[in-house]
């Protein structure tokens, strides 16, 4: 029960890393609470993955700068990524669609923001305003794992994190190219690692 409660907390906390930072947000993170999450989902002294440098509390960054890079890198406005898992996929897999981009990557409402809408429908989970044209945002399927976790449910959570999160890679690979802040770069590679980690204990509980 303890463990599952630390791994809701782990993906929480990177659901809320992933918006624009808050006052409350930078004060948390910078007196060290990333860091705990992180290791108290590794209780014990064995080898643990380790957190990236860019976020220890002594290398968070002013209130005021960390809003800026995110910005840079993720604002609404003018994003230089978009964390959406359609942008990452072909738009749709169905071969009766004949509409001349099903087969192209870069835009929203593909087949995985379509799937998620129905999800979400059947279990009332509501959205929220500010992404309800993109129900497959990297920061809803983050807080909506931590729910299947929480639900204590492993076929599911094996389901969602083979179907909805498995385009962290091309995320990742699309960051470097357009040379992302570091401090964005890393949490990508910080939140992969984690899924990978994820992957392995599901299957585990599958078994």
């Amino acid at each position: 029960m303890q463990k599952r409660k630390t791994i809701v907390a782990v993906y929480s906390m990177f659901s809320s890393l992933m918006q624009a930072p808050s006052y409350s947000t930078h004060r948390e993170i910078a007196a060290g609470k990333a860091a705990q999450v992180w290791e108290d989902l590794f209780p014990g002294t064995g080898p643990r993955p380790t957190i990236p440098e860019s976020w220890h509390a002594a290398a968070i960054p002013p209130y005021d700068e960390w809003r800026r890079i995110y910005n840079d890198v993720m604002s609404p406005a003018t994003p230089l990524l978009v964390p959406v898992e359609s942008i990452y996929k072909v738009w749709t897999t169905d071969p009766s669609c004949e509409m001349p981009f099903a087969r192209e990557t870069g835009l929203l409402q593909g087949d995985s923001a379509q799937h998620l809408y129905q999800i979400y429908r059947e279990i009332g989970f509501e959205l929220p305003t500010a992404y309800a044209d993109r129900p497959d945002h990297l920061v809803l399927e983050l807080e909506f794992m931590g729910l299947l976790v929480e639900a204590d449910n492993p076929a599911s959570q094996q389901l969602f994190l083979s179907q909805h999160l498995d385009w962290l890679p091309q995320l990742i690979a699309d960051a470097q190219r357009k040379e992302a802040h570091p401090l964005y770069l890393d949490l990508f590679g910080w939140i992969e690692a984690f899924l990978s980690l994820e992957r392995g204990r599901v299957e585990r509980l599958g078994e």
